[in-house]
């Protein structure tokens, strides 16, 4: 177990010089002695510890960074974006992992270092997943559709679903694309539903679709099933059999 600290004024341009480093060189090693370094990270308020635990999906880092989190006054540290550039450091190797070569590829730096408005948490690859966990603890498999892959990819649903705030904070929107789209038995999206050309059906379809209804109709106030029943049936084929004509 680890003590969960923040990197800090120093600490963060150090992460960001590294991520520009490995960008020239894939095969740079990680600076994990900026963790416990106390000139570029500092205690939390709040004393918390996390395990090197090695996590199969979103969901799972989500669930257990929602416990990490859960405990009283730690709450309000889940906004800080020290705090996630730390634990993007200390779970590096899952979240940017070696290749065959022993080199990595870092993907854009959002991923490891939040920044900007609220909502860019959810390109964060341990922010999004713990705060969409976050959002649907009462039944998580509601999100499956963008909790199901691993924390080194950003699936096109992670992008067309969870990158839009108004999208991801809605249940009904989430829970109805989870009932189209999510395979049970494959634990994984249905194949070929989410391509990026807009054809009927598809997820860029259907992100159209709910924008169109989004204009007159409080998506808020509706369940999933109750969405999936509103669209058109260009999506009849990737409903629940109860709900098709």
């Amino acid at each position: 177990m680890s003590e969960l600290r923040r990197l800090n004024e120093q600490g963060i341009p150090e992460f960001t010089h590294f991520l520009q480093a490995i960008e020239a060189d894939g095969s740079v090693p990680v600076p994990l002695e900026i963790l416990a370094n106390p000139g570029t990270s500092e205690e939390l308020p709040v004393k918390l510890e996390v395990e090197q635990r090695t996590f199969t999906n979103r969901m799972g880092v989500g669930q257990y960074l929602y416990e990490v989190f859960s405990q009283g006054a730690a709450l309000r540290l889940d906004r800080d974006p020290g705090v996630w550039a730390w634990l993007a450091l200390f779970y590096f190797d899952q979240l940017c992992p070696s290749k065959t070569d022993g080199t990595r590829e870092v993907r854009e730096h959002v991923r490891y270092v939040p920044s900007g408005h609220a909502w860019r948490y959810y390109r964060h690859s341990l922010a999004g997943p713990y705060l969409i966990y976050k959002a649907y603890r009462d039944m998580p498999q509601r999100a499956r559709i963008v909790l199901y892959d691993s924390l080194d990819t950003l699936s096109d649903f992670v992008e067309q679903l969870a990158s839009r705030q108004d999208f991801v904070q809605n249940t009904a929107i989430i829970e109805a694309a989870t009932l189209l789209y999510f395979d049970e038995q494959r634990g994984r999206p249905k194949r070929g539903q989410s391509p990026k050309e807009h054809r009927p059906g598809t997820l860029r379809r259907f992100v159209d679709v709910v924008n169109q209804l989004d204009v007159t109709w409080d998506l808020f106030s509706l369940s999933g099933r109750e969405l999936l029943r509103m669209l058109p049936a260009e999506f009849d084929r990737h409903k629940p059999s109860d709900l098709r004509p």
